[in-house]
């Protein structure tokens, strides 16, 4: 099953704010899915797509990577 992002996941990925995100969102210029008109998610397809477009294609990877860094130390160090 395909990961879906959060606004705030997003935002992140693509390195801006999430009140961007959701402008961007209201503009059109993001393609969500909708599950109520306050619950929307992202595909992580479409996010890479938007990223290899502006040129940034690795940002999504980079998260995921420093997140887990950030899981396996936290897990060391017993916190």
């Amino acid at each position: 099953m395909e990961k879906l992002l959060t606004v705030t996941e997003l935002a992140e990925c693509l390195g801006i704010s999430p009140g961007t995100a959701y402008h961007w969102l209201s503009q059109g210029r993001l393609p969500c899915i909708k599950f109520s008109s306050r619950c929307v998610r992202f595909r992580e397809c479409d996010v890479q797509k938007m990223l290899e477009q502006l040129g940034h294609s690795g940002l999504c990877e980079e998260r995921k990577q420093l997140e887990n860094a950030k899981r396996r130390t936290r897990e060391r160090d017993g916190g």
